[in-house]
């Protein structure tokens, strides 16, 4: 992977919405197959893609010996999951990664396919998709990392709200972490440090309180080295005669900075 500075991943905004687990193997995985699309264009169902161990001895931190095993046994898994998004009309799609698999043993290597419903997802997005350089996850070892620097990355704008009940279901962590002192010690935080030490963004997040409940978080964010202000705008302490304060105050729960200051923004010209 000495070439993954140049690697794009490019996903639908519907997949980082998406609820789904997957472990840090089987991330990486997926990801390290997702970039190669950058160069094919549209896919097909029988394009094949194909991960060596090799490729993942950077990545784990394994030996020789070990890495074409733990290649394996994450594929394996891989296999077996799914993705549940949210479609139009109140509808939910449940569908697989990949339809199938094909180890090569004496090669080191695993030969994957994507599911045909998967596809539209990954292959030819024109509209509503994310992208970054697959170097900025690389480092992580959390499979939360990845996840919540793909929403970062999909909301722009600095400054985003959340649920609680929000986050661990896209996490698929419904029955999970009932305490925020664990969501925080064990997804979060470790979360929150391998953003601001590996990848091409600070973040840090608060948060959101009704009576003695936590029931959201407030992230904000930014990029270490952002562009100049010529090929990306930025927020100043008032948008279109709104202030910043007033904008975060009065911004809505899954809106960005963005969004919000748009809407208020709407409202006032209205008034």
């Amino acid at each position: 992977m000495d070439n993954s500075n140049k690697l794009t991943v490019v996903k639908s905004n519907a997949i980082i919405d998406a609820g789904y687990y997957l472990s840090i193997y089987e991330n990486r995985i997926l990801l390290t197959c997702i970039s190669q699309i950058n160069s094919m264009g549209e896919i097909g169902l029988n394009d094949v893609f194909t991960v060596s161990a090799q490729d993942l001895i950077g990545l784990i931190g394994l030996d020789d010996k070990n890495t074409y095993k733990q290649l394996k046994k994450a594929v394996d898994r891989l296999y077996e999951r799914s993705v549940t998004i949210e479609l139009p009309n109140n509808e939910i799609l449940k569908v697989r990664w990949v339809s199938s698999i094909k180890y090569i043993k004496q090669a080191g290597t695993v030969e994957l396919k994507f599911s045909q419903d998967m596809i539209p997802y990954i292959s030819q997005l024109r509209r509503e998709f994310t992208q970054y350089r697959l170097n900025n996850v690389l480092m992580f070892k959390s499979n939360y990392s990845i996840r919540v620097y793909e929403l970062l990355v999909k909301w722009s704008g600095g400054s985003k709200i959340v649920t609680v009940e929000w986050l661990k279901k896209q996490f698929q962590l419904e029955k999970k972490y009932t305490r925020i002192g664990d969501l925080k010690k064990y997804v979060l935080d470790i979360a929150v440090k391998e953003i601001n030490q590996y990848s091409d963004m600070n973040v840090q997040y608060s948060q959101i309180k009704q009576g003695r409940n936590v029931t959201g978080l407030k992230f904000e964010y930014s990029l270490k080295n952002p562009v100049t202000k010529k090929t990306k705008p930025t927020f100043h302490d008032k948008v279109n005669g709104i202030s910043k304060s007033y904008i975060e105050k009065h911004a809505r729960i899954g809106e960005s900075y963005a969004q919000a200051a748009d809407r208020l923004t709407r409202l006032k010209n209205s008034g």
